[in-house]
């Protein structure tokens, strides 16, 4: 089958996509279950796990950039069926990997009262609230050392089309979490009552069992790129690594500053009121299951396109690229037609909130709907199609002029300054969309994000 046929384009799509669509489904299928479960015990508590999460998020963001950032290589060594390379790049991203997330996980154990007092900046905090986020994060933190190990086996497994035994811990996960939720936070089936703390445990546990499980499955598997040999290593000098790191740091900026632009988002609403963090946080939540299709054909774009430049095919790439972009389009269009459609159906089954946060998300949600397509192009185009040819510098100029140079500054100035909705600041703060709309599309229909990596030996 000639490889720039769509029948091939989306049978290659399919494979590499459902199985990332699933796990991140189950992942965000696993951020609403604990939210649901939360909102049981009131505003208090949902804004409470808001901003505990928020340092979770973190972590997981700035690992994210980490791996997706030297991924880059995996993806076109497996291409040019370099084993080697991948196993020093598996171990590269793994270790340094720890070492942040043991970074986050010792801040929030020594000080988690002055991270927590961050995002409730209004003229009368709620102790309540810092309480009930200081007990989370006693037992979230450690999350940061098990979810490391589980999502770097993942990002190694998805570069090199193995995704089918990642994706089903990911949904043996989500099941152990929410049996664990529904004992842990409300005493039953005769586990203690620890309410926001049986989530944290919840959480904890069942990341713990995915990292066992992608272990083994590393030890067992018989893809040969999956044998990772520490003994790799040993060809690892530091010239060569700044070579990688050169590459891959522009990657990990991006994510960081991106996941610290939606943490500064939460701390400039939070002028607004603990209410607005909490709106926020469970918009937010809900539009992950919206958002899954997003984050697994960008992931996949940047599977297929970096494959194929390792592979030297450098048209086909072109060629995919344009088919990812129309896609996305489309795609972004549909799912915000029903986001928009469904929002108001969604949020009241969310019990125990207030009318007050339960309209405010709903309106929060259809803004959101509205720049779904743009934000998917987006996606695509910074996740799949630049850094799949290493061309991480530009992206992330992209990222810090739209929401650092945009929106950041509207969150704050609009928040602090002004008496608008919560919404409405949004629709203002969104504008960063926009802007990296326009950065990024020249970019890409302009083929300079097209180069084969792979005469970088490592």
């Amino acid at each position: 089958m000639h490889e720039t046929s769509n029948k091939h384009f989306y049978q290659t799509l399919i494979k590499i996509a459902i199985p990332i669509f699933f796990s991140q489904l189950m992942g965000s299928i696993l951020g609403i279950i604990d939210t649901f479960m939360v909102t049981e015990l009131g505003d208090d508590a949902l804004s409470a796990v808001g901003i505990g999460s928020q340092f979770l998020f973190l972590s997981s963001i700035f690992q994210f950039g980490l791996f997706s950032g030297l991924s880059i290589f995996i993806a076109q060594f497996y291409g040019a069926k370099s084993y080697k390379d991948i196993y020093r790049v598996f171990w590269m991203m793994l270790f340094i990997g720890l070492f942040i997330s043991s970074i986050f996980l010792g801040l929030v154990l020594w000080i988690p009262e002055p991270l927590i007092h961050i995002f409730n900046l209004s003229d009368t905090p709620n102790q309540h609230v810092i309480d009930l986020g200081i007990s989370y994060l006693s037992f979230i933190g450690y999350t940061f050392i098990t979810s490391t190990i589980g999502f770097a086996i993942s990002m190694l497994a998805r570069n090199v089309g193995k995704v089918l035994w990642p994706s089903i811990f990911q949904i043996f996960g989500v099941i152990l979490n929410t049996f664990l939720n529904y004992g842990l936070i409300n005493g039953y089936m005769g586990f203690p009552e620890l309410g926001v703390k049986g989530a944290a445990l919840a959480t904890l546990i069942s990341s713990s069992v995915i990292a066992i499980a992608s272990i083994i499955y590393l030890m067992i598997s018989k893809e040969k790129a999956l044998k990772v040999k520490l003994s790799a290593l040993k060809g690892m000098t530091k010239s060569l690594m700044s070579k990688l790191i050169k590459t891959a740091l522009p990657v990990l900026l991006n994510e960081g500053f991106w996941g610290l632009g939606m943490t500064v988002y939460l701390i400039a609403y939070g002028f607004i009121g603990d209410k607005a963090v909490g709106s926020v946080y469970l918009s937010n939540q809900i539009n992950n299951i919206f958002w899954v299709a997003t984050i697994a054909i960008a992931n996949a774009a940047a599977v297929m396109l970096g494959n194929k430049l390792g592979e030297n095919k450098l048209e086909t790439a072109r060629l995919w690229e344009k088919k990812f972009r129309k896609l996305g389009f489309i795609l972004g269009i549909v799912l915000g037609v029903i986001l928009f459609t469904l929002a108001p159906v969604i949020v009241p089954l969310f019990g125990n909130l207030t009318d007050e946060v339960t309209q405010m998300v709903v309106l929060i949600l259809r803004v959101y709907a509205v720049y779904a397509p743009i934000k998917f192009l987006n996606a695509i185009t910074i996740v799949g199609t630049l850094r799949s040819g290493g061309d991480t510098k530009f992206a992330l100029f992209a990222e810090i002029l739209g929401l650092w140079g945009v929106g950041v500054p509207l969150a704050f100035i609009l928040s602090y300054f002004t008496n608008l909705d919560l919404y409405v600041i949004i629709i203002f703060v969104n504008f960063e969309e926009i802007m990296k709309f326009i950065i990024t599309y020249r970019r890409a229909t302009s083929g300079k994000w097209i180069n084969n990596l792979t005469h970088i030996h490592i």
